[in-house]
């Protein structure tokens, strides 16, 4: 029974040496922008080609994805005038999507 703590015990004390915490990284950015469509491009959201190839490429290159998000821009602004938008509708259309990338260095 000693013999089964000392185990578990020294089984413990490698598992804490090896996640202390001494990675160091590295980390990528990959911008995707958005595709106008022909049709009513200026109130239309823009259009995300399947990112899946670019996510598994990624991965068997060692990165591992930790984040993402989006940039906005305006897409048709009034100048202050109710005149030149009718109607309610949002002011801004996502533009480029940011996928962020880390793997050990």
């Amino acid at each position: 029974m000693i013999n089964m703590k000392k185990l578990v015990f020294i089984l413990i004390i490698v598992l804490l040496c090896s996640c202390n915490g001494t990675h160091k990284w590295e980390y990528k950015i990959v911008k995707v922008a958005g595709k106008e469509t022909e049709k009513m491009a200026d109130f239309s959201p823009l259009k995300y080609a399947d990112q899946t190839p670019m996510l598994n490429k990624m991965g068997e290159d060692g990165w591992e994805l930790v984040n993402s998000y989006t940039e906005t821009s305006t897409s048709f602004p009034n100048f202050g005038s109710g005149e030149y938008v009718i109607g309610l509708r949002d002011n801004t259309r996502t533009c480029v999507v940011s996928f962020i990338f880390k793997r050990p260095k």
